[in-house]
């Protein structure tokens, strides 16, 4: 077994930016025209490289607390590799909507406008995002001003990652053991049938919500970041959540509520092969697949294990589920809709997505907090309770007693 040492500030320079210099030239090269030959030569360096880098490196430093940086560097390299892919294989040249239609990219412009294709996953302002949902943005001066949209935000980023700290340690309320990296099942035995599966739905309830408030956390950081400091306009941020606790089905859920920052590489390096073999069905299954074994090696990077067919079956099966809604939607007419397809949709959700959740619980995630050693929740709550009240049933009753009226209030949209 290799020994992987903690990255250097050289090792950086030497082993991690030569990733970046490759993937800005496919960037740039692939808005130009006649360059297929060059891209797809220059393809294998990549993965090589990610590869190598991955292989070498331990980016916690042997520091448990800081093992999903290993799991960010890896699901950022596999994603990197599936969109350079990508661009190694397009027959026509990327254009931005800052080119004339008449007009090819020039040199000068491709090196400028690949930084935003470096950052850009859904492709807003490039052709060939078109298919890409986009959640539609109400007018508002918050869209055409920096300093507004910046503002808002930052309240954003507050409130996401304070109800990331809450939720969090709501689930460590069901167990000790989901406070450490050694993790535990969500799964307790000594419990009666019925109480055990209450219990492990609340934390799969809660592990849910989880998901959603740290890619909102992260988007809004990162949009602050992107637009003071690389003067991005606020248009280029869009929600990157359409409201998925609405969802009245799972091609609704996972085609257009949920984040679709990863539905290009994982169209164009699993739907389109799958679908070129065995149909729009294979398109389907292979578009699932390749999120799923993309989420896998996510979890494995942490280093503490991960069930491959809990990981990678949970998406799968939710491509199953896609064509089954297909298969209805010719039987009967119409599609899965309404009130009933909210039903089967989180039904559906919930059988396959409990082993998931147990996994994640195994593999000690529930520990990571949104910034390492900072806990608002349970600072603000010792300032607030009075003394001898227990905490923990206080947060149990914070998390569920406002989340749980507001999904009901957004269901009656539904009736």
């Amino acid at each position: 077994m290799i020994e992987k040492a903690c990255p250097t500030g050289q090792d950086i320079v030497t082993h991690i930016l030569p990733i970046f210099a490759v993937q800005y030239v496919m960037g740039v090269l692939v808005q130009l025209r006649n360059t297929s030959l060059l891209r797809i030569a220059l393809l294998p360096t990549l993965p090589w490289l990610a590869w190598r880098a991955a292989s070498t490196f331990d980016f916690s430093c042997g520091d448990p607390g800081k093992a999903q940086s290993n799991a960010l560097f890896f699901a950022h390299m596999v994603s990197t590799c599936m969109r350079v892919t990508t661009w190694a294989m397009v027959q026509e040249p990327y254009v931005r909507d800052n080119v004339r239609k008449s007009g090819q990219t020039s040199v000068p412009v491709a090196l400028w406008n690949a930084w935003d294709l470096f950052i850009n996953l859904r492709g807003i302002g490039w052709n060939w995002s078109r298919r890409t949902p986009i959640p539609a943005v109400r007018p508002s001066s918050a869209a055409n001003s920096r300093a507004r949209f910046l503002m808002y935000a930052a309240i954003r980023v507050v409130f996401y990652g304070l109800a990331f700290d809450a939720c969090t340690e709501t689930i460590r309320t069901f167990s000790p053991n989901f406070r450490s990296w050694e993790g535990d099942t969500v799964f307790d035995y000594s419990l009666p049938l019925i109480p055990r599966y209450l219990r492990t739905l609340g934390i799969a309830y809660l592990a849910v919500w989880l998901a959603y408030l740290a890619i909102q956390f992260a988007y809004y950081a990162m949009a602050m970041v992107f637009i003071t400091v690389f003067f991005q306009h606020p248009t280029q941020w869009p929600p990157v959540f359409d409201k998925p606790w609405l969802s009245t089905s799972l091609s609704d859920l996972w085609g257009r509520r949920w984040q679709q920052m990863l539905r290009f590489p994982f169209v164009s390096c699993g739907g389109i092969p799958f679908g070129y073999l065995f149909g729009r069905p294979g398109g389907i299954l292979g578009t699932f697949l390749v999120s799923g074994i993309f989420h896998y090696i996510e979890l494995i990077a942490v280093g503490r294990g991960g069930s491959a067919p809990a990981e990678i079956g949970f998406f799968f099966l939710n491509g199953v589920g896609v064509l089954l809604e297909r298969a209805w939607s010719k039987k009967v007419g119409r599609r899965v809709q309404g009130i009933y397809g909210w039903i089967w949709t989180f039904l559906w959700m919930t059988f396959w997505g409990l082993p998931l959740v147990d996994q994640w619980a195994r593999a000690g995630r529930f520990a990571a907090d949104a910034i390492p050693g900072l806990h608002p929740t349970a600072a603000l709550l010792s300032l607030v309770l009075p003394q001898g009240v227990d905490k923990e049933f206080a947060l149990q009753c914070l998390c569920f007693g406002m989340s749980v009226p507001f999904l009901a209030y957004s269901l009656l949209t539904l009736v």
